[in-house]
This record gives C-alpha cells, structure tokens and sequence, in this order.
C-alpha cells in the first residue's frame, strides 16, 4: 500500500510498513532503495543496521507535520524515540 505525504512544499508518495515485519525489514540489506520511501506507521525510533545506503529521516507527529528532519544518515546508526513523534518517514539521502 501507498501513502501521499505533503512534507516540505512537495508531495512524497510512500510505501507503507504497518505490520512489523515491514517496519523491521525497511531498507535492510538492500543495496539500492527497493521503494522511493518508506513511512513506518506507527514508530517514534529507527536504526540503520545492515543497510547500505545512507538516507534522509523524517519524525512526523500524529497530524503527520514535521518534528525534526535528519539528514544523510549513515548505516549502523540509531535514532532513539522523541517526544511527540507518532510515524518517520525514511528517504534515500538526496
């Protein structure tokens, strides 16, 4: 299933990972983006373990607006939960 999220003046069309195997699987051991995006529905905390590709995050409240954005993150990081955040929307890294 595909989800349009308006983020930053344009319109993201993304894969939805609602069960958690999705949400688990995500971009792991992929060497390219298999979709363009991903929106992890619902999560508030993501790692980057064994993925090969680094990728620009989104932490969206519950009215899906933007709480932080992060850039370029690199493979084997983590990013811990946040106050407020409901789903992250993960994009390769422009």
């Amino acid at each position: 299933m595909k989800e349009r999220i308006f983020i930053e003046g344009k319109i993201i069309e993304a894969y939805v990972a609602d069960t958690f195997f999705k949400r688990l699987l995500g971009y792991m051991f992929r060497k390219r983006p298999h979709h363009g995006a991903i929106l992890l529905k619902p999560c508030n905390s993501i790692h980057t373990f064994f993925m090969f590709f680094n990728i620009d995050v989104y932490l969206l409240d519950e009215n899906m607006n933007v709480i932080k954005k992060i850039e370029n993150v690199p493979p084997w990081k983590i990013i811990p939960p946040m106050k407020g955040v409901k789903y992250i929307l993960e994009v390769p890294a422009s």
